[in-house]
């Protein structure tokens, strides 16, 4: 994974915080995120599923019709 910048850190570290009581309560949450936390989940998020998978979802859907 990238390293992080020390405000990317802050920045998800103050999501977190937002997070941290509706994720024990399991209340539904709504909310708008800032476009530059959008942009740090999406990259965040697309190295996870490639260190997970190298595939791929647009392969993986093709490998599915295929098969």
């Amino acid at each position: 994974m990238n390293n992080l910048s020390p405000a990317e850190i802050e920045l998800l570290e103050e999501f977190r915080e937002d997070l941290a009581p509706r994720h024990v309560s399991g209340m539904f949450y709504t909310t708008t995120l800032p476009a530059e936390l959008v942009t740090l989940l999406y990259t965040l998020i697309n190295e996870k599923l490639a260190a997970a998978d190298r595939l791929p979802a647009a392969v993986k859907r093709s490998l599915k019709e295929v098969s």
